[in-house]
């Protein structure tokens, strides 16, 4: 719990830091660049989050390795991460700041598990109703699911919309069951 809260202010400070220099967008790509190199490269993440390594090695690597390549406002907050010993919740940090910057887009993302994969007219069709519904650009993916039946389950938003025909036979054994009980 503690680095979810301290992943927010780092992401929160970034974020702030980024939009008042007109350079969200960037420093967005280089987050996420950033955090899937983190992510597939498993001798730099044990180097970096290496207790044994000094803050100056660290420093030395990754002014090797982003030289030129991202901007001072992200070099320069990798640095604090660095001299803070914080390096190791750059993964909270990534995913904090991206829903903050889409949150500031006004986007987010949703999920749509069909039982058959949606076709582009469809996915279309249901996107454009999640954007007037809840006013934002929703970013959809499609999941499949056989097990559903039909239908769809919507989730967005940490809210989970079950329209699928598994969920509604389940509710109408429910309702048979209950007025079996009654007679």
């Amino acid at each position: 719990m503690k680095d979810i809260v301290l992943a927010r202010r780092y992401a929160k400070a970034l974020l702030d830091v980024a939009n008042e220099r007109n350079v969200l967008d960037s420093v967005s790509g280089e987050v996420n660049a950033f955090n899937i190199g983190l992510q597939e490269n498993a001798r730099f993440r044990l180097f970096l989050y290496s207790q044994d390594k000094s803050v100056t090695e660290k420093t030395n690597k990754l002014e090797e390795v982003l030289q030129d390549k991202v901007s001072n406002i992200f070099f320069n907050f990798l640095l604090v991460l660095l001299n803070k010993k914080r390096e190791f919740i750059f993964t909270e940090i990534a995913r904090e700041f991206q829903l903050m910057v889409d949150k500031h887009s006004k986007k987010t993302r949703a999920s749509a598990t069909t039982a058959v994969p949606l076709d582009e007219k469809s996915l279309s069709s249901l996107k454009s109703a999640l954007d007037k519904a809840f006013a934002l650009d929703v970013q959809l993916k499609n999941k499949v699911d056989k097990s559903i039946l039909g239908g769809v389950i919507v989730s967005i938003d940490g809210k989970l919309l079950d329209a699928s025909i598994k969920n509604q036979l389940q509710t109408l054994k429910g309702e048979l069951l209950d007025k079996d009980r009654l007679n």
